[in-house]
């Protein structure tokens, strides 16, 4: 989460275990005390499981700079304070101001800000945002994968939901419910994909403001592409990032899946109906369609025209 360390007397470190975390309580408390909130951060934004972790967190590292990442898992991990932002039953700022520390760093990345863009710049208005695009039949697929969810299910039923339910974070159940915020959609791969169409809508609202990342651009030259980002937000590259570039931020789901072997054909044509026309102004292709079984049947080829032509 946050990079800043203060050190630790030597004194300290020869305490009994108990009194070095006593300590350490002691420290992060003065932290959070004395946090300022940054006047110009750089603020991260994109869909969950887009890649926002990987890119902010190498952001931080090749310029140097610290780096909040999900601020709302810190300070809100049962969801209440996103569910009243959402509801409109509280403003952003009064947010930020009861949690300066985790608005304090140059970086800072989480992808709730998304849907609440409107209520998050008024607050940092000098800020830089950068969003982070994915294609949605990955993004979905990570999500479920993150969850430990199938993705060719007609709806989530029974143990599934008691699984969902059991996550300490539950901001996960919510948004498969079509909360946090709240999205259309009778299962829960069209919710997912009118979340997608949000994030999307949010960066083509206010594209003259926010710098775009494709994930599939990042995984293509990750070095490159992370050292472009930082001169395009005002940072300076000053470190090599090579050696730290495949480091695993979040935990990695089978990207390599086929498509209609994990969604199936129902939820696969699902997606692609409801993302489709963004999907593809973003460069993502649509799903061939399926051969037919006229294509692939074993019936022998009528040629009788073809050489009455030529008699």
């Amino acid at each position: 989460m946050y990079q800043g360390t203060l050190p630790i007397p030597t004194v300290v470190k020869q305490l009994p275990r108990a009194s070095v975390q006593w300590v350490n309580h002691l420290r992060n408390a003065y932290k959070h005390q004395i946090a300022q909130i940054h006047p110009t951060p750089i603020i991260i934004l994109g869909h969950q499981k887009s890649g926002t972790t990987a890119i902010a967190a190498l952001l931080g590292q090749i310029s140097g700079q610290s780096v909040t990442i999900d601020p709302f898992h810190h300070i809100d991990l049962k969801a209440h304070l996103r569910q009243q932002l959402f509801n409109q039953e509280l403003a952003f700022d009064d947010v930020v101001q009861a949690h300066k520390f985790y608005f304090s760093t140059p970086i800072i990345k989480d992808p709730n800000f998304t849907f609440l863009y409107e209520d998050v710049k008024p607050c940092f208005p000098q800020a830089t945002f950068v969003q982070v695009m994915r294609d949605p039949r990955q993004m979905i697929r990570s999500v479920l994968n993150r969850l430990k969810l199938p993705g060719n299910l007609p709806a989530l039923e029974g143990n599934w939901c008691k699984q969902l339910q059991k996550m300490p974070a539950k901001g996960w159940s919510l948004m498969l419910a079509g909360d946090l915020p709240h999205v259309e959609g009778s299962n829960y791969i069209e919710r997912l994909a009118h979340r997608w169409n949000w994030a999307t809508d949010t960066y083509q609202a206010h594209r003259d403001k926010i710098y775009l990342i494709r994930y599939e651009d990042f995984v293509q030259d990750k070095t490159n592409t992370i050292r472009d980002l930082a001169l395009r937000v005002g940072l300076n590259p000053i470190h090599d990032i090579s050696d730290q570039v495949d480091i695993q931020y979040q935990p990695r789901g089978n990207y390599r899946v086929n498509w209609l072997e994990f969604f199936g054909k129902d939820n696969l044509q699902t997606i692609e109906t409801i993302c489709g026309t963004r999907m593809q102004s973003f460069g993502y292709h649509l799903s061939p369609p399926p051969i037919t079984s006229d294509a692939t049947s074993d019936k022998v080829p009528d040629f009788s025209g073809l050489a009455a032509a030529f008699a």
